[in-house]
């Protein structure tokens, strides 16, 4: 099957391109990327107007399979990261059982191979049921397909020796760690950002500088091991501060920061809404500001969701009670592109890249490009597109939303993966 994208602005950072160009996709790959393109043979798709991007990846989503399919599952999870403009998503090892070995690592790859909608990468855990006191089956796990390691869904690591052999064995493999860098000491008990807004509601805060210790502490290692980090959810000044002077180093560190983070501040939390209660919190507009900063000057190199839905009546309790996260694959482009791309912040390149090749590299991963013969993974923008959130309309299990409402402007409009639409408008064709 062929299909033909016609007079679409191709943008593409690996390659250094912005222009109108034509894609003829062929057997499943970049067949042509140039002007004036025929085939008679071919699916026509005519994106006047629109933007053909490499397809979009995000590597922090939590798909809940196995064993929290109430919450979520790779099927759904798949179709919303589909309907979100997303071709590739990397998923989190806070799974029941726990993504700690190589026959659950291969589990989950082939029911996404099976099941799954876009491209799902496997990320294991650095320490068995996410405990923190014994190695997981790292080496198996690599060799099975995981992309990265992480304990990221469990509580943050507090054993230093562990992670320091962590970093040691995923150095020999050539992959990443991926840091949920907070002090799990310092946040016990606690539901919202440390600052003015929780005292004023008499709510216990969680401070910034437990992310700034944790984050601290990795980069030390990482750097004592040299080998390689990435810090994810970024949501502190002090932490964006402490990555920008590694990577000055020489710190093989990388970092993310959501689209959450990059746009909401914790007075949102006034109302109590637990569709706003995430971890790590929402900050105050100088932590925002300083992760804007960040994104613009390399120091956080990818934007990604932290997808974490969770069913109906798990939020739908009293605030200190609900559980931290929710869904954002079908949310993160309209928000990104609304306040950072119609406020003239962000080129529509810089977003792209923050998208597509950064995190490709960061998990080593055949991505994030239209190179000629590479995999047709796809992601076509109506960057003027208005539309309003319902998240009751999402095809991920997890309703809540703290952009619920919103009136946003940009979306992805199709989704081409491995040379095949797997969204148009909004409706998943598979």
């Amino acid at each position: 099957m062929k299909i033909l994208i016609k007079n679409g602005r191709v943008i593409d950072p690996s390659k250094k391109i912005d222009e109108t160009l034509d894609i003829l996709i062929e057997n499943g790959q970049i067949k042509l990327l140039e002007k004036n393109i025929n085939d008679t043979d071919a699916e026509i798709y005519d994106a006047k107007g629109l933007v053909v991007a490499p397809g979009f990846i995000d590597m922090h989503v939590h798909l809940r399979e196995p064993g929290l399919e109430a919450k979520e599952d790779i099927n759904t999870g798949t179709k919303s990261a589909a309907a979100g403009g997303f071709t590739t998503v990397a998923c989190m090892p806070n799974t029941r059982p726990t993504i700690d070995s190589a026959i659950v690592v291969e589990g989950v790859i082939k029911q996404a191979e099976t099941i799954g909608v876009v491209n799902v990468k496997v990320i294991g855990s650095l320490s068995k049921g996410l405990e923190g006191k014994e190695l997981s089956e790292i080496g198996d796990m690599i060799q099975a397909g995981a992309v990265a390691i992480s304990d990221d869904g469990g509580d943050s690591l507090c054993n230093t020796q562990l992670i320091r052999t962590g970093f040691e064995y995923t150095d020999m493999f050539n992959k990443v760690i991926i840091s949920h860098a907070e002090d799990m000491y310092m946040v016990h008990d606690t539901y919202m950002h440390e600052g003015a807004v929780s005292a004023m509601l008499g709510i216990k805060g969680r401070p910034c500088v437990a992310e700034d210790i944790a984050a601290s502490r990795d980069i030390l290692l990482a750097e004592y091991t040299n080998a390689a980090l990435h810090i994810a959810h970024v949501s502190s000044k002090r932490t964006v501060e402490l990555i920008r002077e590694a990577k000055k180093r020489g710190v093989k560190v990388t970092a993310e920061a959501t689209p959450h983070h990059l746009t909401l501040t914790d007075e949102n939390l006034k109302t109590f809404d637990t569709a706003f209660k995430v971890n790590p919190p929402l900050r105050s507009k100088e932590h925002v500001e300083a992760l804007l900063e960040g994104l613009k000057d390399g120091t956080i190199d990818a934007i990604a969701t932290d997808h974490a839905p969770h069913a109906f009546e798990e939020k739908d309790v009293e605030f200190r009670y609900a559980p931290s996260g929710f869904a954002g694959l079908e949310t993160a482009v309209g928000v990104i592109l609304t306040e950072l791309y119609h406020t003239n912040k962000f080129t529509l390149n810089e977003i792209i890249e923050k998208f597509t090749v950064n995190p490709a590299k960061i998990l080593d991963i055949k991505a994030g490009t239209l190179e000629i013969g590479s995999k047709a993974d796809l992601t076509i923008l109506d960057p003027d597109f208005e539309w309003t959130v319902d998240s009751n309309n999402f095809y991920t299990k997890g309703k809540a939303s703290p952009f619920n409402d919103r009136k946003l402007k940009g979306k992805a409009v199709a989704t081409v993966v491995g040379g095949n639409f797997v969204m148009k408008a909004g409706d998943i064709l598979v």
